[in-house]
């Protein structure tokens, strides 16, 4: 196991330059005023005063002052906050006193999916492990911490994999850790663990990045003109299922499969009539051209007749045989119709490979020509088309990146262009739409296997396209701004569990981010999914609760 090794010093003097930000917002008040009076000759700094358990120190005048007096498991926790890539840990433990034994609670949260973190944990400091215990709330330990001197250590947890570092300080005497507190003048919000848990949330860091402002326009999702076909009956007739039957909608198909086959009907009842009579009027025209042939033949032995004479008898002979078997197939195809059975004689095919969107016919049902069989679709490319508007057409950067988000969707997904990114430009148009006033941009997304299976093709979207220069500022998640009555506010992670509602001026869109000109800074932890719920519990809502182990 992987460990790193803890640091401290020895019994500091009154100023002991340690960090105690994490102690900050946490009333120790309660230490504080403690009249022990003054035991005249006796120096009881540092000793146990177990036995004077239950008595008023008041009535002990003269006592000198117990600078050492350990109070700590009365006081509140003190927390402490960490992230890594993949795990927040949050951990609440009593203040830390010299040599005086403690007990941590660590929260640990996955940050892919912002639930409690399951996996086994251990514990070290140095090389020292800890004797972790869980408890009945998942993602929630024990560890147990022996006496420690003044100064401040680290603790290293391993969570299946995983690994982050907490950092703590043991205080040489209670007083010296009250030195430490500071108040914050905005209101804290208490939201714990087990509810973030629990409700749709979701925290990261602001960023100091080049960002590529953008507009929002409408757009759409496609197919290249390639991945769309509609399959149509050529003539009228009746449909007749393959082998297989008719492909139900969802099917995938592969170019050139047999989807049904069409069994044409006659469009009045005398063109069958007229069937039966071209079999007998091609059979009239074989008979003829087979008796000019043999007569061609015998002048040609006869040296009566040149040989191209009996090359055209030949010729006009396959015709005539030709002309009949079509003939033929023609009635056997009206008898095949007006009596129900047989198979169909016309077959339709599937044009490109791809997935059955629609189907619009049934065995045995009689089409008319140019009747929509079938909507097929080849889903492994779609294009992203963007309408921009005429007045924003001349400030596209076709290099930017953008983004793309479904109607009534919330995530935002990103249109990089750059090389190895999600998508790259198909066209940009030349021309302006006259009733939208509209220039058409095209985006082709790529993707190292499938496509993500909620875009549809057709759905609507908003499209974040690229205009203007790249501009380096702080930016958050769109998500992450709420408005609050007329105020753009973020909530801010002060620690694991404590939040502030911030007031920011927003700028320029940029994608799937905004940024925050003023009210956040870089490195601030802020919330980008469940905000609401915070601001529910800073107005008392009962559907955020309180109280869990510590």
């Amino acid at each position: 196991m992987l460990s790193l090794s803890a640091f401290g010093c020895g019994e500091p003097e009154d100023d002991h330059g340690h960090d105690h930000g994490e102690h900050e917002g946490h009333d120790h008040g309660e230490h504080e005023g403690h009249d022990h009076g003054e035991h005249e000759g006796h120096d009881h700094d540092g000793h146990d005063h177990g036995e004077h358990e239950g008595h008023d120190h008041g009535e002990h005048e003269g006592h000198d002052e117990h600078a050492g007096h350990d109070h700590g498991d009365e006081s509140e926790p003190v927390h402490t906050t960490e992230w890594s890539e993949t795990l927040e840990v949050f951990v609440a433990h009593p203040i830390l006193l010299l040599r005086q034994d403690a007990v941590l609670v660590a929260h640990f949260t996955n940050l892919d999916t912002f639930h409690p973190a399951t996996a086994a944990v251990q514990a070290s400091i140095g090389d020292t492990t800890l004797r972790v215990e869980t408890t009945d709330e998942p993602g929630v330990v024990r560890a147990q911490v022996d006496g420690r001197p003044a100064g401040r250590f680290s603790v290293l947890w391993t969570v299946g994999e995983e690994t982050i570092r907490s950092e703590h300080t043991v205080y040489p005497h209670a007083a010296a850790a009250h030195q430490g507190e500071h108040h914050h003048e905005t209101e804290q919000i208490e939201v714990p663990k087990e509810q973030q848990w629990s409700v749709p949330f979701a925290t990261q860091f602001a960023e100091l990045r080049e960002v590529q402002p953008t507009s929002e326009v409408s757009g759409q999702l496609v197919t290249p003109p390639a991945g769309t076909a509609l399959v149509h009956a050529p003539i009228a007739g009746r449909i007749v299922p393959g082998r297989d039957g008719i492909p139900n909608p969802g099917a995938t198909v592969r170019q050139n499969q047999l989807l049904v086959q069409l069994a044409p009907t006659p469009s009045s009842p005398e063109d069958a009539t007229r069937a039966r009579l071209g079999v007998v009027g091609a059979q009239a025209r074989v008979e003829e051209a087979q008796a000019d042939l043999e007569r061609q033949q015998r002048l040609l032995a006869e040296q009566a007749t040149p040989a191209r004479r009996v090359a055209e008898a030949e010729r006009a002979l396959r015709v005539a045989e030709s002309s009949l078997s079509a003939s033929r197939q023609a009635l056997s195809l009206y008898s095949a119709a007006q009596s129900g059975r047989g198979r169909g004689g016309w077959r339709i095919t599937a044009p490109i490979s791809g997935i059955i969107d629609d189907v619009d016919c049934s065995p045995g049902e009689t089409v008319e020509g140019g009747h929509r069989i079938f909507r097929i679709i080849d889903p492994s490319v779609l294009w992203v088309r963007a309408e921009v508007p005429e007045g924003w057409a001349a400030r596209f950067v076709a290099e930017g990146n953008g983004a793309f988000q479904l109607l009534g969707g919330e995530d935002w997904h990103p249109l990089d262009v750059s090389e190895g990114g999600t998508a790259r430009v198909v066209s940009v148009g030349r021309s302006i739409d006259e009733r939208t006033r509209t220039v058409r941009v095209t985006y082709e997304l790529v993707a190292d296997g499938e496509l993500d299976s909620t875009l549809r093709v057709g759905a609507a979207l908003r499209v974040a396209v690229p205009v203007g220069r790249p501009q380096r500022a702080v930016v958050v998640p769109r998500s992450a701004v709420l408005d609050a009555a007329g105020r753009s506010v973020v909530m801010a992670q002060v620690e694991g569990e404590l939040f502030e509602e911030r007031t920011v001026r927003t700028g320029a869109e940029a994608g799937d981010s905004i940024v925050i000109e003023s009210g956040v800074d870089a490195g601030t932890r802020i919330v980008t999914r469940g905000g609401s719920y915070v601001r529910l519990a800073a107005h008392g809502s009962e559907t955020i609760g309180h109280g869990h182990v510590h």
